[in-house]
């Protein structure tokens, strides 16, 4: 049903990084529910997940290659039109069916999109994701900047999954639509509001609303003091409201005692972990958390990304000859300089802000890394475990970060970047927006 041209490298590549590409693309359906998968490797595993489906939205591709064919001839098989007629025959509910004449209208006056779809590229909620945006461009944008769009939306949904690409499209549409839409009256009534219901037990109940400012400046309050707090392995069982009003009792102490403010990103909660230099840089053996327990090499190294680090010499009793001062490794400056480059959490498709990043060395300074812009990154917290666990690895281009993939994701390893955020993201679509951005 489509023609698909590769390289013939970059299949060389694949075959012989992964021959389990070709031999799954070789097999019928039987024969994949019958095989032995607990033989496979965890490499071999991960590997058939991603082609398998691959394969999945190449039979998508044909699914919709079929669907076309029925509209245009007007197929009903005695049905009163063409959908029900699929839907029946397919034993899909009637939303579905719309949904795919929606995706094959795409495909149709798309060529981009419809070639990575064949490729198995992009999937259904791609589409979807797709289709949503391009119907909320406003009709005042010329077709030229329509095209672009789409052909930025495509080229997203390659290396992203749909949720995701929710957020570049949200970016999409407001560099198309800069102006947004014509603001609206005021509200009549007053912007801020709080009324208060004392119990006789003491409890104090509230309802109430806050403009937008005063409102942006609680969220940014709350927000660092409403994060999960696990304990000692154990995940944070309260909800979200739970978080929020614990949060909110812990401001107003925080107000009450009037030196003290939440802080986030910058000085975090205090913590004094110990260990050899030695044993940190080999990452053996276990370093002291206080009066609490003890933590692995491979965490504080984590962890010695971004705090505060005292040398002390120690005689061969164990006892201290000398304790030097205190000294960041991520000094505040590297901080905001982050901030203002990464935006964000800098890992392809994370959307999480800088408020909840800490700063990583690429090169770690135990391993003679420099504390410099050109050597950090901003990464949230999951995937800044990610990176000291797994294989993905990040190098330093041109002053920004890009990250490779394990093998078992892309074979080839090519280098992805977050497009999310930052001053260099690639959905800044015009030269002049960006250079706005970097002299403005």
């Amino acid at each position: 049903l489509v023609d698909r041209k590769q390289d013939s490298l970059d299949r060389d590549l694949i075959k012989q990084s992964f021959p389990w590409y070709y031999w799954i693309m070789g097999k019928s359906a039987d024969e994949l529910l019958a095989t032995e998968w607990w033989r496979a490797s965890e490499a071999e595993l991960l590997a058939a997940v991603g082609e398998l489906e691959n394969l999945s939205r190449r039979v998508n591709a044909a699914k919709l290659a079929i669907h076309a064919q029925t509209q245009e001839r007007g197929v009903t098989g005695g049905y009163d039109c063409t959908r029900v007629a699929v839907k029946d025959a397919a034993r899909i509910p009637l939303t579905e069916a719309i949904r795919r004449e929606t995706h094959v209208e795409l495909l149709d006056r798309s060529p981009v999109a419809r070639a990575a779809v064949a490729e198995g590229a992009v999937g259904p909620d791609h589409l979807d994701v797709i289709v949503k945006t391009l119907a909320k461009i406003p009709s005042r944008v010329d077709a030229e900047q329509r095209e672009q769009a789409e052909t930025m939306l495509v080229e997203q949904a390659r290396t992203l999954d749909s949720l995701a690409l929710r957020y570049a499209a949200r970016q999409i549409l407001a560099w198309l639509d800069q102006d947004g839409p014509e603001p609206a009256d005021p509200p009549e009534g007053p912007v801020n509001e709080l009324h208060l219901d004392k119990y006789r037990d003491g409890h104090v109940r509230f309802v109430g609303k806050l403009g937008p400012e005063a409102g942006a400046l609680l969220v940014g309050l709350l927000s660092p003091l409403a994060k999960p707090r696990p304990a000692d392995g154990v995940p944070d069982l309260r909800g979200v409201g739970e978080r929020h009003g614990d949060a909110f009792a812990e401001l107003l102490q925080l107000t009450a005692n009037a030196a003290a403010a939440p802080v986030d990103g910058g000085e975090r909660p205090h913590l004094t972990v110990t260990m050899s230099l030695e044993d940190l840089r080999t990452e053996v053996g276990r370093a002291q958390l206080g009066d609490l327990g003890s933590l692995t090499a491979g965490v504080v190294r984590r962890i010695a990304c971004d705090a505060k680090v005292t040398p002390m010499v120690l005689d061969g009793d164990s006892q201290p000859l000398d304790v030097g001062r205190a000294k960041r490794t991520a000094p505040p400056g590297i901080r905001k300089a982050l901030v203002w480059r990464d935006g964000g959490c800098a890992f392809p498709g994370c959307d999480r802000p800088s408020a909840w990043t800490d700063s990583h060395h690429v090169i770690s300074w135990l391993d003679g890394g420099p504390t410099t812009l050109a050597n950090m990154t901003l990464l949230c917290r999951r995937h800044h475990v990610l990176i000291h666990r797994s294989e993905w690895e990040i190098r330093m281009r041109q002053g920004f970060p890009e990250f490779l993939p394990p093998g078992f994701i892309d074979p080839a390893r090519s280098p992805r970047r977050n497009t999310l955020h930052g001053v260099r993201s690639p959905l800044r679509l015009r030269k002049r927006v960006r250079k706005h951005c970097l002299t403005g």
